[in-house]
């Protein structure tokens, strides 16, 4: 037997042979095992370039194996391994861009893993006989039918008797007895399949896909609750990033009642300001002042009371040493020590550098929702949003735009987060 050549082997495993050659080579691997298993090592060449490529990056031993990822995809995996995997899958770009490519490659190949090759049946007629023939051809049953002929028997020699006793010359009636007609079997009423409803909006979001059709029926997140439902189904369908009630009274335009800014330009605070902070603990970071000696950090509650200050330093950022208690808004600001004077940044006219530290509430809420959904950029980016984490919320509108690079919606998630940062 003559078998595949390498170019039919190819384009059958990417589902791109023609029509003409398609039932030829379905054929040959019906019987052909040799190049049925040529047909099939698209997964094993996969995975082979895979663990490739993280070998030659030196990460082989700290990403999930090839025999893992195969398990995920093909959804085999359950319990306590699935858990590791999707925690990994959260924290691990290079993972995730493998499940991705290894879906998109298992889809791709998937009408020729599930097609069937097997010769068409032939129903046997040899077992039934010629009565159920007979029967089933007149779909009565056979005493009625008998019944039927005896009957016409018995009218027709009843005829021939009264033909014979009536006189010649006399006028002669003759009955047409009806035979008796088969009525037709119904035909069977198709059902009526309804139209699928179109799809209006999907995102490769982290391991799977997230899609909307014009019903409003969101898939892909089964999973999740039905708040979290509701923000994802908001982001697909307006598009739109509100801002979060949480930046609230952060900022400010300057005021141009208090005079000009006659402030070095060159000596400024960074950060924090007008943004919302998931730890207690915030890192200040402000520019340096030409000549400065030191420089002095003082933080302030809402009522101006001093709650946490640094010593003296000569470094451009500071962190404060004790917890800030959480769900309050501060400001701070830092002094330059020059030629045995104090220069203050910020002072007005430029608005005070305030910032809010994120109650414990919301704290435990988006730690549970990480570990439980932490592969789901479009789910962590939204509760972001809706926290005020705007520095964590456009990180994960990053990835979710570098997991559609195509996707105008991830675009326009991204681009509007990053105008509400600045």
């Amino acid at each position: 037997m003559e078998h595949l050549t390498d170019k039919q082997v190819e384009d059958y495993s990417r589902n791109q042979i023609p029509a003409t050659e398609l039932l030829v080579v379905g054929d040959h691997l019906a019987e052909c095992d040799h190049c049925r298993r040529r047909a099939e090592t698209g997964d094993e060449a996969f995975f082979a370039l895979h663990d490739k490529t993280f070998a030659e990056s030196g990460l082989s031993t700290t990403h999930l194996t090839s025999d893992l990822t195969s398990e995920y995809v093909d959804k085999n995996l359950s319990g306590e391994a699935l858990q590791v995997v999707v925690d990994h899958l959260g924290s691990c770009e290079q993972c995730t861009l493998a499940v991705e490519d290894l879906r998109a490659f298992r889809t791709e190949i998937a009408p020729s893993l599930d097609r069937e090759y097997r010769p068409a049946t032939v129903p046997d007629r040899t077992k039934s006989s010629w009565r159920e023939s007979l029967f089933s051809r007149f779909r009565i049953s056979p005493v009625p039918a008998f019944a039927g002929a005896a009957l016409a028997v018995l009218l027709l020699v009843f005829i021939a008797w009264i033909v014979w006793r009536t006189p010649k010359g006399q006028n002669q009636e003759v009955v047409v007895v009806p035979s008796p007609t088969l009525q037709p079997t119904p035909a069977p009423v198709s059902s009526v399949q309804p139209e699928p409803v179109a799809v209006v909006a999907q995102l490769n979001d982290g391991a799977g896909i997230v899609s909307l059709d014009q019903g409003g029926k969101l898939s892909g997140a089964d999973n999740m609750p039905a708040g979290y439902q509701d923000l994802l189904k908001k982001a697909l369908t307006g598009q739109r990033i509100e801002k979060s009630s949480q930046l609230q009274g952060l900022t400010r335009p300057p005021s141009v009642l208090m005079g000009p800014d006659d402030q070095p330009r060159e000596f400024s605070v960074i950060e924090p300001g007008g943004n919302v902070l998931l730890s207690d603990r915030p890192a200040f970071r402000w520019t340096r002042m030409e000549g400065a000696t030191g420089y002095v950090v003082e933080v302030y509650d809402d009522q101006f009371k001093l709650v946490s200050s640094s010593p003296q330093i000569t470094s451009l950022t500071w962190t404060t040493t004790q917890a800030l208690p959480r769900g309050q808004i501060y400001s701070w600001q830092v002094k330059a020590m020059k030629d045995g004077q104090e220069t203050t940044s910020p002072r007005p006219p430029a608005p005070q550098a305030k910032f809010r530290v994120l109650d414990q509430t919301k704290v435990n809420e988006l730690a549970r929702a990480k570990r439980a959904y932490g592969s789901s950029h479009l789910a962590l980016g939204m509760l972001y949003v809706e926290s005020g984490l705007l520095s964590e919320a456009e990180a994960e509108f990053r990835l979710l735009r570098r997991a559609n690079p195509d996707s105008e919606i991830a675009k326009k998630l991204l681009r509007q987060v990053q105008a509400l940062r600045h």
